[in-house]
């Protein structure tokens, strides 16, 4: 009796084991992320630079990504974008109709060349130009629910997989001996801070947007399922898994 007793609390301690990992490994956020291709330049007005657009999409196959990006046209003006060879196809432009948003999407054919990454990898590259000096930021337009913002479509179901609470802002500061602040956590603006230089006169007029407006490529979808990871949520499993396996440790010692 005591032997078949064991060997079901062996068992059991294996599930717990499985139960958690599983648990954790889902944790893992779809997400979008802003950089700087060379963070260390030094970004003037009227200077050219380069943001990379990498992707994660938490070791779930995808069928394709849309990010569309919001910018403060008086500080910044995005020129053109480059895949950077996630998905087979690429497009990007403005977004038509406002003077505020750039969408670079990209896609594949069908589920059989559906792409996946556990890593930050690259989905495209941004080419700018600083028009003004002071403190800007560029930002993911994403809302929970919506189809026409930025998304991850999951291959099996065009399920949208990306997580909106954890994307962050790209802050960038525009200006003499200004460089660029890598991504934070909390949404920034132009208008909360104080420019360190000011415009020079003439400057860069805005270009004038096309009138077609693109279309993310994504198809309706139900809410987001997947959590992003958070530590309140691991602590969670792992304090549960601590205090089941000690029980379990307790009742070996008994028997």
């Amino acid at each position: 009796m005591k032997l078949k007793m064991k060997k079901f609390l062996g068992f059991f301690i294996f599930g717990i084991v499985v139960f958690l990992s599983q648990g954790v490994k889902e944790t893992y956020a779809q997400t979008f992320k802003l950089e700087l291709a060379n963070p260390s330049q030094t970004i003037s007005v009227g200077s050219a630079f380069q943001v990379k657009i990498l992707i994660n999409t938490g070791e779930q196959q995808a069928i394709n990504g849309d990010a569309l990006i919001s910018f403060e046209p008086a500080k910044v003006s995005i020129d053109t974008a480059v895949t950077g060879d996630f998905f087979s196809y690429f497009s990007a432009s403005p977004l038509g109709g406002v003077d505020n948003k750039f969408l670079a999407s990209s896609w594949e054919e069908s589920v059989a060349h559906a792409k996946t990454s556990s890593t930050d990898t690259l989905f495209a590259t941004l080419s700018l130009t600083a028009k003004a000096s002071g403190t800007t930021s560029l930002s993911f337009d994403c809302t929970a629910g919506s189809e026409a913002d930025s998304n991850i479509n999951k291959a099996s179901d065009s399920t949208d997989i990306l997580n909106c609470s954890v994307l962050a802002p790209l802050s960038l500061t525009i200006g003499s001996g200004g460089g660029a602040a890598e991504a934070s956590p909390t949404p920034g603006g132009a208008d909360s801070l104080t420019p360190t230089d000011t415009p020079p006169s003439g400057s860069v007029t805005s270009t004038p947007i096309p009138t077609s407006t693109p279309k993310p490529t994504s198809t309706p979808r139900p809410t987001i399922s997947v959590l992003p990871r958070s530590g309140v949520v691991e602590v969670t499993f792992t304090a549960l898994g601590i205090g089941i396996l000690l029980t379990v440790v307790g009742a070996l010692s008994i028997l």
